[in-house]
This record gives structure tokens, C-alpha cells and sequence, in this order.
């Protein structure tokens, strides 16, 4: 077979003995030096020539490979060569002990991370037993990488053993519980500013005023926030907080693993905090129904103790019940959410800039569309001396009917994108899989070798 392998330059002396190996066993390899690329050039078009001659692609992966941009440009180069060709020729081989990326872990890697010379071996009888049809086969792939998954688990199980372990929590959290989403709660806003306006200037604007305003400025929701704000005055926390809670919202599945997650274990250190961009209280009244000692903070002037576990509220807090607090500000709206862009030594910022450095963190009903949680990723990422993708997303697997092939390319640049940033990505087919994966991460140590 004509063989092409992609690896770090920094593991060449691994890559050799694997090369030799090949080449006693008679097959041919095309390359051995990775490409010089150029910032901005095109991997595929550079190198259509050696993409259309391999037979089979090896990539190696390893702490180095994936702190190389050069060579995470090779790798998506050649997922995308065989995600457009509907073969899947590529074998990753795994040289340390580091996370497989979850696109190429769907494939049946081969590990020489524990006995380089058995791997070795068994690669060797890979490629001398199989068939590029084999190689290809559905048979050889799992979409639910599970063992990539356990792997992820079990390094969060260790941060958090460790108390290094932060949860980053998005709008994705309430909502199973029965707190309104963005448009919802924009909707139940606007319908209240409607009705204030009809008061108080007479005007008769229809019982789908809010509904037609809605869906002319949809687009523009930072915007329409800021009407809201501007609008509602003085009412405007307590009618956010109306909105809120109508339905009394309790719990969920999710909530409730979070719970879990978030008590004091007696053979290792807690959680260490919760960072929210909620501004309801729904974690903390389970946290304190449950015993759990918690502290909700939404300003630079909250302290909490030490057998407190603090949760960071940095969009701003709005308790269920009691006076509102003064200092908790809501990032609502255009205006607030470009205060919070501009103030890099802002209170919230420096927080979740703290938490990104010095732990290991864990982000669940997050979008990653937010451009400043982005700016804050990449600045930590940017101060990473080790370039480690040391921080954890759970995501949706891309799902468009009949779009096989667009499925796999849109999983492929979301985990691109999310590496970008220092996330691992731990792909989900639907929501209610995460109460499950953070029970795992609570309890005791999985028996799989990371």
C-alpha cells in the first residue's frame, strides 16, 4: 500500500521506527517530512498530487501533533480529502497518552501509548491483513467514541478529585427546569413593555403587538434588550425577574446532577466553583436543599468562606425572592454585553480569566457564540506555555437529515473551532445524556487506562 504519514516533527524518531516497519513489510511511503506550510495556504490544494496517491493516511497523535497548527492543518486536510471522496483510509495512531480528537477517535485507532512494540505489531498486521475496503468498513468506526469519551471523563474525574475542576454553566441549564429561553423571555418582556406603553400614552397596539415587533427584530435580540432596558426603567430587574420565575421553575435532571457533582466527596477535594451566566438561583436553592454550603456572588465586593462553593454569577443575579441586589448589574442587553468587552480587568473577566488559567474547566448548555467568554478562551489558550487543550465542552452531534456528508465536515470545524480555543469536545446525541456524563465525572475513577 502507498501510505502517507502526518506527524510532528518533534516525534520523528518514533515516526521512523513506524516507517521501517512499513517498509520491511513492503509498503510504500510517500512522505516523511510534513509539508512547510505557509500560514494561510490551502493544505488540500497544495497537496492534491500526494492526497490522490495515498492509499492509506497515517496520522500520528500525540501532545506534540496537537499542539502543532501545521499539523492540525494535515489532519483536517485529509478528513476532509476523505469525508469528499466517502472513504475513511485513515488510521490514527495514538504514540503518549493523550486525548485522541473525538473526528479521528470514531476510527479504530491503534494505541502504542502503553507498548510501542505490540502496537507496532498490531498495525503491521492492519495493513497487511486488510483491504483498503476493510480499512473504510462502518464495522472499524463507532460514532459514539465511547473510549474517547471515558478517557475525557476520567481526566475530569481527576480535576476534580484534585478541587481543580470549575463548571461553566449557559442558558442550556434552566431551561429544562422551566426557566424561559433568550426568546422566550424577550417575548414575556416585550408583551410587559407593550402593555406599559398602551397605558400610559393610550395607544391601542394589538394583543400580537409583541409578536409582530419580535419577529421584525428577532435578528437583533442584544438590540431589542436594550429597548427593553431603556424602556422598563427602573422596573426592568424586577420584571426580568417576573419573567423569570412565573412558572415556578424547581429542577431538573441536569440541575440535579450538578448537585451531585458539586458535593463534598470524602476521598477527594470539592468542586471548586460554579460559574454561571444565568441570572436565575436555581442552583443554589438545590444546593442549599441539599446541605451544600454555597455562596452566590455577582460583584467584586462578595467574599465567600472557604467551605462555601462559590458560584459566579457574571451576567448578573436575581434571587427568587427578597430585595434585588443593587450591585448586581444584568448583562442584558447591546450596551452591557460591550461594557464587559471593553473592561479586561473587569470583576467577572478577571474571574473567568482565573478559573481558564489555573483549572480545569467544564462547559455545559454553552454556545460558544458569546464573543467575550471567546476572547477570554483565546487569551488563555494564548497563555498557555504548553499549548495543552486542557478544558472540556459537551456539544450536540451535528444532525441534518440526508446531510451524512455535511453532518461530518460540521463536526469537524466545530471540534476544529473548539480546539482553537483549548476545549475537547465530548459529543452528545441529545441533552438529556449530560445528567449522566457528570454523575460519571462524580463518581469513582473509571478502571480504563488514560
Amino acid at each position: 500500500m502507498r501510505i502517507f504519514i502526518s506527524y510532528s516533527t518533534k516525534d520523528k524518531g518514533r515516526v521512523l521506527r513506524i516507517a521501517d516497519r512499513l517498509q520491511q513489510d513492503g509498503h510504500s511511503i510517500l512522505q516523511i517530512d510534513p509539508f512547510n506550510l505557509e500560514p494561510g495556504d490551502n493544505w488540500v490544494e497544495k497537496n492534491q498530487t500526494i492526497l490522490a496517491e495515498s492509499d492509506v493516511f497515517i496520522v500520528v497523535i500525540s501532545e506534540n501533533s496537537l499542539r502543532s497548527e501545521k499539523v492540525s492543518k494535515e489532519f483536517t486536510g485529509i478528513a476532509l480529502q476523505q469525508i469528499s471522496k466517502r472513504q475513511q483510509r485513515i488510521i490514527p495512531v495514538r504514540i503518549d497518552r493523550c486525548p485522541v480528537p473525538s473526528y479521528l477517535a470514531d476510527r479504530l485507532y491503534v494505541d502504542l501509548s502503553h507498548d510501542f512494540d505490540s502496537g507496532l505489531n498490531k498495525l503491521s498486521e492492519i495493513l497487511k491483513t486488510s483491504t483498503l475496503d476493510q480499512i473504510s468498513s462502518p464495522a472499524n468506526r463507532s460514532p459514539a467514541s465511547p473510549e474517547s469519551r471515558e478517557s475525557h471523563i476520567n481526566r475530569l474525574h481527576e480535576s476534580l478529585r484534585r478541587g481543580s475542576l470549575t463548571l461553566i454553566c449557559g442558558a442550556g441549564v434552566s431551561v429544562g427546569a422551566g426557566i424561559p429561553a433568550w426568546g422566550e423571555l424577550l417575548l414575556r418582556l416585550l408583551k410587559t413593555l407593550m402593555e406599559k406603553m398602551s397605558i400610559s400614552h393610550n395607544l391601542d397596539l394589538g394583543h400580537k403587538a409583541a409578536e409582530d415587533f419580535q419577529r421584525r427584530y428577532g435578528a437583533s435580540s442584544l438590540i431589542l434588550g436594550k429597548y427593553l432596558k431603556n424602556n422598563l426603567g427602573r422596573d426592568f430587574p424586577a420584571e426580568v425577574r417576573n419573567a423569570l420565575y412565573i412558572n415556578n421553575p424547581i429542577s431538573c435532571p441536569l440541575i440535579d446532577s450538578i448537585v451531585d457533582l458539586s458535593r463534598p466527596k470524602r476521598d477527594s477535594r470539592p468542586l471548586d466553583s460554579i460559574i454561571t451566566f444565568n441570572f436565575d438561583a436555581l442552583i443554589e436553592e438545590q444546593l442549599t436543599a441539599s446541605c451544600i454550603t454555597n455562596k452566590p456572588i455577582f460583584s467584586e465586593s462578595i467574599r465567600h468562606d472557604q467551605d462555601q462553593l462559590p458560584v459566579y454569577h457574571v451576567h448578573g443575579y436575581l434571587p427568587r425572592t427578597g430585595e434585588i441586589p443593587t450591585e448586581s448589574e444584568l448583562v442584558f442587553s447591546e450596551d452591557a454585553y460591550h461594557s464587559q468587552f471593553i473592561e479586561p480587568y473587569s470583576w467577572s473577566n478577571l474571574i473567568q480569566l482565573n478559573k481558564l488559567t489555573q483549572n480545569t474547566c467544564l462547559f455545559v448548555g454553552v454556545s460558544l457564540t458569546d464573543p467575550n467568554m471567546r476572547r477570554l478562551l483565546d487569551v488563555a489558550w494564548r497563555k498557555n506555555p504548553y499549548k495543552t487543550v486542557g478544558h472540556y465542552i459537551l456539544k450536540i452531534l451535528p444532525k441534518f437529515e440526508d446531510k451524512d456528508m455535511l453532518d461530518e465536515v460540521t463536526r469537524l470545524l466545530e471540534e476544529q473551532d473548539a480546539n482553537a480555543l483549548g476545549l475537547n469536545v465530548i459529543w452528545i446525541n441529545t441533552y438529556d445524556e449530560i445528567p449522566q456524563i457528570l454523575r460519571q465525572v462524580a463518581a469513582t475513577r473509571n478502571t480504563m487506562q488514560v
